[in-house]
């Protein structure tokens, strides 16, 4: 794969991420509770928070390029169906393309895609519970690795720790 497509690849997970991913966690907390982030986890769980997001990356990694695969099939490019997708959430998809023809692929592709993801996602959140972590407190380690520095900290050394073991 190419620097250009794995850049893609990337690009493309990080949207997808954050609409999904964002937006599910928003609607689950009530309002203000974003501001607040726990940052007490145990020595155990950084670990085994660690552990598992680097079992997970691999996988990640298959289903980005699933993800493009699909793309690829419907001759659109990758930069392309993040423009319309970033329009059609703001509800002006037809500002971002006035041609028919694209509009029914970038559904079609986003159609799969949504199912690819779903799927990826139920087998994710089996692989952290198989590895011993709640969904819960997994997605909450995440949200304090995203929102508090103290935690980021400590989980970025644990990575480095166990890279260098």
């Amino acid at each position: 794969m190419t620097y250009s497509k794995v850049l893609n690849a990337s690009l493309f997970s990080m949207l997808f991420t954050i609409c999904f991913a964002f937006g599910t966690i928003a609607q689950q907390l009530p309002q203000g509770a974003q501001q607040q982030v726990n940052e007490n986890f145990s020595d155990e769980e950084y670990e085994q928070f660690v552990t598992i997001n680097q079992s997970l990356a691999p996988m990640q990694a298959e289903v980005e390029q699933e993800m493009v695969g699909i793309l690829e099939d419907k001759g659109m490019e990758v930069p392309r169906f993040q423009a319309l997708m970033q329009a059609q959430q703001q509800g002006n998809i037809q500002d971002a393309s006035d041609d028919p023809e694209e509009i029914a692929t970038f559904n079609e592709a986003g159609q799969e895609i949504m199912k690819v993801q779903q799927e990826s996602q139920q087998k994710l959140q089996q692989h952290i519970v198989d590895n011993g972590m709640e969904i819960e407190k997994f997605q909450e380690m995440s949200i304090a690795y995203n929102q508090s520095p103290k935690v980021k900290e400590k989980i970025d050394a644990k990575m480095e720790e166990l890279e260098n073991q």
